[in-house]
């Protein structure tokens, strides 16, 4: 593909961010044609997902081309600003293009293969995310979101807290089944978020049908209304350990919230969805009575050597 061909999508990529590509689902947000260039660098920047390395001090927007082909720096990646981590906003600098190293590039999206990765660097303007140097399994494994000074303005965070994973109650398990048809094999309260906690996120996994497998993550709102992402899958005959995820033992482990947003009065979740090979990220608003894919999503093979 030519250079110029990959720049423009790469940029139509920063700021339009396609829906995921999750299988199954009950709807996505529609695509947006963009036509002028100049246009789009003006435009509030869509957030994304970045990695970071080993102490949070050097962030990567991963890159699909190469500098070393003359792509320029589309100008709109100097309007981010900040990443959000743990709730919180921290000042970054756009620091220019980081080459692959492919010699010693193992191609896990990963903070101990960071140095070897291509993409667009960012730094913290001052300090890093963890106070004292910490080992592999210490280091940060979550991907902070990378946003513009739009979004830190308009956007409200909300708290939220995780849970010990408790059993969803009777009633609303009674109301599930009965919206789907499915009997609940395990359900989880998974965390609770808003400014009085008064939302709750669950995952639900249903009882198999023959070679059907159903799952859903949602939202439960303080006056009683649920909005829910589906999850079917299929279970094959040879017991091969993976249904929504490789290597999942056919547990669905549902969604882990990374951060809650409030805009217009508009919730959006972003969520992290983790395997034994890696982390897909996406983001979630309530579009009629569903729970839609956003056009924030990501996706880092991590899986070991």
């Amino acid at each position: 593909m030519k250079t110029t061909q990959l720049v423009i999508l790469f940029v139509s990529a920063l700021l339009l961010f396609g829906c995921g590509g999750n299988k199954g689902g009950n709807c996505s947000a529609n695509d947006i044609g963009v036509s002028d260039t100049t246009e789009v660098a003006q435009r509030p920047l869509s957030p994304t997902f970045v990695l970071s390395d080993q102490e949070g001090r050097m962030f990567l927007l991963l890159s699909e081309f190469n500098e070393d082909d003359g792509a320029p720096v589309p100008d709109s990646l100097e309007n981010y600003k900040y990443i959000i981590y743990d709730g919180k906003y921290y000042a970054v600098a756009f620091n220019g293009y980081q080459p692959e190293n492919e010699e010693e590039n193992n191609y896990r999206e990963a903070y101990y293969n960071f140095a070897n990765l291509n993409g667009w660097l960012y730094e913290m303007e001052y300090g890093k995310l963890l106070t004292s140097p910490k080992n592999q399994y210490d280091a940060i494994w979550e991907a902070p979101l990378l946003v513009d000074e739009n979004f830190k303005n308009s956007t409200k965070i909300l708290p939220f807290r995780p849970l010990g994973g408790d059993p969803i109650s009777d009633e609303l398990k009674s109301k599930i089944e009965a919206k789907y048809g499915w009997a609940v094999q395990i359900s989880f309260v998974d965390y609770e978020f808003g400014e009085n906690y008064e939302y709750q996120l669950i995952n639900v996994q249903f009882k198999n049908k023959g070679n059907k497998a159903l799952a859903i993550s949602g939202i439960v709102c303080p006056d009683g209304k649920m909005y829910f992402k589906d999850f079917p899958a299929e279970c094959d005959d040879d017991e091969s350990g993976s249904v929504w995820r490789v290597d999942d033992m056919g547990e669905f482990a549902g969604l882990g919230l990374c951060l809650v947003t409030e805009e217009n009065g508009e919730l959006t979740l972003y969520t992290a969805n983790s395997g034994a090979e890696g982390t897909n990220y996406q983001n979630y608003v309530v579009k009629g009575d569903s729970l839609c894919e956003g056009k924030v999503t990501a996706s880092f093979y991590q899986a070991p050597e």
